[in-house]
This record gives structure tokens, sequence and C-alpha cells, in this order.
């Protein structure tokens, strides 16, 4: 019984989208309806599976599919995962039904989308690493779809690069898991991290390729040239799982492959936490100049997973000590899906009345719409770690890891990551505060009083859901980490009981209003003074990180053409090489057939041909000249590959 829970989680989905794909050409309405119910089912038996799963994990193989045998699995840190995807995909399907409204191609929308849900699934719960590649691939096309919804010249330039990414990524990661299988003769996770301890340093080979896939999907540095172009591109309900869930996908396969099959390497560990600072401060600092509403998001979930994944690199630096980095990393993948898939959905409420993202365009604009303004409010001060409020919870425990490590260590690189996670919490503080009020505190005659009747309930209910998702977290924080307890069998952790914390603490409250503090400033000293200019006696925002050097169009484009030039070069010097040394031993060959042998017989000069003789011994001529003909191209072919190397 418990494997048909298992399977139907991820078929219902699949059987979701054929009908619906079905029921939409008939009637619209009846496929929302019917979208809305498979959903709300199968967020339902995720709620009936945890009493199963809490007891022992749920195990599925099916052999002779893909190869290896489908092989599932759902334990406790799984069922986290997939109990937040099924429900942001609830009330996203929801929200879903009123903004679409002026879409067209809906019916193709819904298809997909439910493909993508199923494939997101897949992704978690599957124990064999080809199965889990085979899902993200599968995702990474099904959300390109969604990507590329509005079919105008902008959506398909980012899916084109979204798609790009994601093969070109994809193969590494395929190259990496190729090359695991040869050397530890397993596909399974679970067998994995003691195998790669015999190995040697060919394990980082393997666990670097296998992380640059999830990485280009977790929008890591300096893989997430995508993210800024395709989050504005999406529909809206496709950005928030975009941000909310698809990128959680990402942050799951890097931790999969840091602890599950690298073993907490250090190495590696110190690497992925440089790479997570990165990311947090490059992704706050660029949101700061941002002016469309959904790119100062899009780089707000580059930052925000930059705290995801420095929470798995200090599980490699806590080792057996690292219960606070589990419960913080996992409490800030399902945080941030919660107030980030809030923030979208009050700016696809926005786009919906304006048709406009800018800033500079909607000023003023939410001042009188209480509950959209209240909603947002909720959801800013969950990101920005507020006490009182989820981000709160999650960034406190992090802040607490990343102080363990310091402790431990005592390393002046420590003491500099403990200001720079400050710094980045601080960014934040600075480009929602610039955000809020924009568009929600300025005043502007333009929307005084007007569009309250476009914002219907069905795009409310979500948001009101997820506001009081993120205040049961915050008042109640220890409910999740009641559940999360269970999950350190999983990381190979004994439990020494229930894991109890004081958040609210008077130290962690004045660390965060302190961060706070940092960010007001740093909005009023930076952010007002020097992006703000006058322009037709109006305040307006500029972005003079437009003019800033490219990490796509100045770096990698230049490199990828340059690498294409050089290599056609290279192997177009191999093509004619070989030509010609094909064509060289051929004329030679021939030569050697017409080969004429004078001998005097009475008297007489007597001339052979070495075909003629060739013919007497009963040796075919043929044979002997395709001998040499293949001798001769295997050592072409062997002295260029070992001028090569």
């Amino acid at each position: 019984m418990n494997n048909i829970y298992l399977l139907t989680i991820l078929i219902l989905p699949v059987l979701g989208s054929l009908m619906g794909y079905i029921i939409g050409r008939k009637n619209e309405n009846l496929r929302n309806i019917f979208i809305d119910i498979i959903t709300g089912i199968e967020f339902l038996l995720v709620i009936i599976i945890y009493p199963l799963v809490s007891k022992h994990p749920i195990e599925v193989f099916i052999p002779d599919i893909m190869g290896t045998g489908l092989y599932l699995k759902l334990d406790i840190l799984r069922y986290i995962l997939v109990f937040i995807t099924a429900f942001i995909w609830f009330l996203t399907t929801i929200y879903s039904t009123q903004y679409l409204i002026k879409y067209k191609k809906r019916n193709r929308y819904y298809a997909f989308f439910m493909l993508t849900l199923s494939s997101t699934i897949g992704i978690f719960i599957s124990e064999n690493i080809l199965n889990l590649f085979t899902f993200f691939e599968i995702m990474a096309f099904t959300s390109y779809v969604l990507v590329i919804h509005d079919e105008d010249e902008y959506s398909h330039d980012a899916g084109k690069i979204y798609l790009e990414m994601s093969i070109a990524s994809g193969l590494i990661t395929l190259m990496g898991i190729l090359l695991l299988y040869d050397y530890t003769s397993t596909l399974n996770i679970g067998e994995m991290s003691l195998r790669m301890n015999n190995i040697g340093n060919v394990k980082y080979a393997i666990g670097f390729s296998l992380m640059i896939g999830f990485a280009v999907k977790a929008s890591m540095f300096p893989l997430h040239v995508w993210l800024p172009k395709v989050y504005p591109a999406a529909p809206t309900p496709a950005t928030a799982v975009l941000s909310g869930i698809l990128a959680k996908s990402g942050v799951y396969g890097i931790m999969i492959v840091s602890v599950f099959i690298m073993n907490n390497d250090t190495l590696f560990s110190i690497i992925l936490l440089i790479f997570s600072f990165l990311s947090m401060f490059i992704g706050g600092f660029l949101a700061m100049f941002q002016r469309n509403i959904k790119r100062i998001l899009a780089y707000s979930s580059m930052s925000q997973i930059g705290y995801m994944l420095m929470g798995i690199a200090l599980i490699g630096f806590l080792k057996e000590h690292s219960e606070i980095a589990i419960y913080g990393s996992i409490y800030h993948i399902v945080n941030h899906a919660l107030f980030k898939v809030l923030l979208f959905m009050g700016a696809g409420i926005i786009y919906m009345i304006l048709d406009e993202l800018s800033i500079n365009k909607i000023q003023g604009f939410g001042k009188y719409k209480n509950i959209l303004k209240i909603a947002f409010l909720i959801g800013i001060f969950g990101v920005i770690g507020m006490p009182g409020f989820n981000g709160f919870i999650s960034k406190t425990l992090l802040h607490h890891a990343l102080s363990e490590v310091h402790h431990k260590y005592h390393t002046i690189w420590l003491s500099i990551a403990e200001i720079i996670f400050t710094i980045c919490s601080s960014f934040t503080v600075a480009y929602l505060l610039k955000l809020f009020i924009a568009v929600f505190v300025k005043e502007s005659d333009n929307f005084k009083g007007q569009y309250k009747s476009h914002i219907k309930k069905r795009a409310l209910f979500p948001m009101i859901i997820l506001s009081l998702s993120i205040l049961f977290v915050a008042i109640n924080p220890n409910f999740l980490i009641n559940i999360m307890n269970d999950t350190l069998h999983t990381f190979k952790l004994e439990s020494h009981g229930s894991f109890r914390f004081e958040f609210y603490s008077i130290e962690n409250i004045k660390s965060s209003m302190i961060t706070i503090l940092i960010g007001c400033s740093i909005y009023v000293l930076f952010i007002r003074r020097h992006l703000i200019k006058k322009e037709n006696d109006k305040n307006v925002y500029i972005n003079p990180a437009l003019d800033w050097v490219s990490l796509e169009d100045d770096i990698y484009k230049p490199l990828c053409i340059f690498i294409y030039k050089v290599s056609s070069i290279g192997f177009s010097v191999i093509d004619r090489a070989v030509v010609n040394s094909v064509k060289y031993i051929a004329s030679s060959i021939t030569e050697f057939a017409g080969f004429e042998i004078k001998n005097k017989v009475n008297g007489d000069d007597k001339v052979y041909k070495l075909s003629d003789i060739s013919k007497n011994i009963g040796v075919n001529m043929n044979s002997i000249t395709y001998s040499v003909f293949i001798i001769g191209v295997i050592l072409v072919i062997t002295t260029l590959i070992l001028i090569m190397l």
C-alpha cells in the first residue's frame, strides 16, 4: 500500500496533465477546476503519507526502467521537500486561474505545469542518481515551455539561454555520473559515500562535474546568468515555482553531492562555501540596482539560495556536530519557498492590473491596496529576518552554524565570512525597502482609489494562506524542528533527543535588529543618494549596473566563440593531415601494386608485376592493398593522438 502512495504522487500529475489538456479543449473552466482538484488531491496524499514516512522510509524499486531500474525512496528529508512542493503547487495553481485569464495557450501552460510538478517530485524521491538526473532533465524541458509561454522575442531569448545552460551543464553532470559509476559500480545514492573514499583524488573531478548541473538550476554564481532574464520573461505563476521550488531542486542536488556522495569532504565544502558567499553577496548587491520588480526578486533569490548553500557547506565543516547547519539549511529552503512565492504573487497582481513592473512607472500603486500591502510586507519581513517572521528562524540557525564553525577553526577567513554574512543580510533589507517604499509608500494621484475591483479573491487567497504560514512558522519554530529531528538518520547522525534552540533570545533579536538598521542606512546613504535622480520634476531610479561588465555578453559568449574557433582550426588541421596522409598511402599502395621485377630468362629480359606474382602464389592483391591501407591509417591516427597528448 505504501508503494502505491509513492507511485501515485509521481504519476498523478502526469495523468492530470493529459486529462486536463483533453478537458481544456472542450471547456476551460472545467479544466481549471479539474487541475485545482488534482493538485489538491496531490497535496492531500502527501499529508496522508506523513504518518507512514515518520515510522520508516518508503522504498519502491521497479527493474528494467531507465536501464538500471527505477529506485524511489521517501524519507523525512525528502518528505519535507515533497510537502512544500505539493503545497506551493496547489496554491500556485489556484493563483494561475486568475493570472492567466488574459493569456493565450492556457491549455498548453497547464499541461506542462503539471508535467513539471511530476518531474520535480521525481527529483526529490529518486534514490538512484541516474533516475534523479533523468527527472532533472525532464524538468528542464517542461519548465522551458513555461518560460517561453508569451512567445515574444524577449521570452524566446530567455528560454534560449535557459535551455542552453540546462543542456550544457546537464552533459557535464552526465559525464560525472558515468565516471561515478565507473569508479564505484553503483548508482544508488545511499551506497556512494563509502565507495567514494576509496577512489583517491578523482572524486573531486566526479563531485564538481555532478555539481555543475545542479548549480545552474540553483543559480549559484557564476552560473546564474540565465536568472535575471528568465524570471521576468515567464508568467508569474511559473516564476513563483521557478524560484520557490525548482531552484530548490538544484540546492537539493548540491546537498546530495556534498553530503551523501562527497561525504562532507573538507576541500569540497571550502569551495562550496566560497561560491555560496559570492552568490549571497553579488545577488544582494545587484538587486539594489534593479528597477523591475521581478528582476529584483530574481537577484534576491540568487542571494537567498546562497544562504542555503552556505548551510550545506557548513555541514561539511561541522561533520558529526552539524545538526544546527542541517536544520538551518532545510528551514531556509522551506521559508524561502513561502515568502518568495508570496512576493512573486504580489508582483503578479500588479502586473495583471497595470501590465507593468518597473518601479519607476508604478510608484505609489499599492499605497491604498491594504490587503496587498500587508501581504507584501509580511513577505518582506520574512526575507529580511525580522523577529516574529519565518526568515528570522532560519537565518538565526544559519548564523549560529557559521559561528560554531568559526569557534571550531579560529581563522581570519571565517571572521571575514561573518562580516560578509551581515553585509549580505543588510543588502536584503536595503533593496526590499527600496521596493516597498517605491510601490506601497509613495503617493501617486494616478492610482489613488483605483483598481481595487481588479484584485480578485482567487489571487488573494493563496497570498493570505502563505502569509499565515509565514506567521505560523515564526510563532511555532519548533513545529518544523520536531519534524526535522528525524532527518538526522538520513544524514547518518545520531539523534540526541529533540533539538532545542532559544530563537527569541535578546542576543538573537539584537543581532537581527542591528542588521536591519545597517540595511536601512544603506538604503538612505546609498540608494537614495546615488540611485535616484530628478527627471521632469519626478524622482526616478537609475541602474548604472547596466553599463558594467556582463558575464554573459562580455565573458561567456566571447570565450565560447574563441573556443569554437580554436577547436575548428585544430580539427581542420587534423582533418587535412588525415586526408593527405591517406591520399599518400593510397598512391603508395597503387605504385606498390604496379611494382615490376625484371629477371633474365634464357638470356631474355622477363618483366613480372607484383599483382601477377600474387596470383601465382594464390594471394588476393586486394587483401594486401586493404591491409596495408588500414595499417597506414592506424599509424597516422595513432601518431596524431600521441602528438595531442
